[in-house]
């Protein structure tokens, strides 16, 4: 008897097709799972989940047709030359899910059940404990501080910034003007029990402060 850790000869009835298909879209879907899991939020992209849930199935289902011709490959390697992907990855790890995405269709596609299903839970298994562990070491996140302040003294925006924040550094000064004042933007990390909302509600009570604006990595903004 075959080991399912060996990759089956390319000849497939329609229930191994049937096989093939629903393991890798099962696989899928667990790793898909885990992604959502991970990485909720602003920088979340519905369309990825999507894209990871249909890899699998598309590459299993291109390695069963494919088999052993070579010929066949070669041409659809040529076929598949002219797709280009313009979409930007925007997160590195993006690119392990995509590429486990891809290791699943090829293992269930060639009939390497035992591979696809260990590989698939061990890599998991990592990616959960790797996020654990920085979850655990997380460093303070750091954001953009954008304010206006008018008059001259900065006594009490100094000291509220070191109350909220545990790092800052100034990227830029301007002087809008004697009736405006003076936009600052800084390169800030608060502290472990300060939160975006807490830091702005406290920031936009000082004296002269006007248009606080605290931006994240991801782009997003409390004003």
């Amino acid at each position: 008897m075959q080991s399912i850790f060996s990759p089956q000869q390319m000849s497939f009835t329609l229930g191994q097709v049937g096989l093939n298909l629903s393991l890798a879209f099962a696989l899928s879907y667990l790793v898909a799972a885990l992604y959502r899991h991970l990485y909720a939020g602003p920088g979340y992209s519905f369309s990825f989940f999507v894209t990871l849930l249909v890899t699998p199935v598309v590459v299993c289902m291109i390695m069963m047709a494919i088999g052993s011709n070579v010929a066949l490959s070669l041409g659809l390697v040529g076929a598949l030359s002219i797709v280009r992907f313009r979409t930007v990855i925007k997160d590195n790890r993006d690119l392990a899910f995509l590429f486990l995405m891809i290791g699943i269709g090829l293992c269930c596609g060639s009939g390497g059940y035992g591979i696809a299903l260990l590989g698939t839970l061990f890599v998991c298994a990592i990616l959960f404990g790797i996020h654990l562990v920085g979850k655990a070491r997380h460093a303070p996140c750091e954001f953009i501080l954008v304010f206006r302040q008018g008059g001259r003294d900065d006594v009490e925006a100094g000291r509220a910034l070191d109350e909220l924040v545990s790092w800052r550094r100034l990227h830029g000064a301007a002087d809008l003007g004697p009736e405006v004042g003076c936009e600052f933007t800084y390169r800030v990390r608060l502290n472990a029990r300060t939160s975006p909302e807490r830091f702005i509600q406290r920031f936009k009570d000082l004296r002269g402060i006007s248009q606080s604006c605290l931006i994240s990595p991801d782009g997003q903004a409390a004003v």
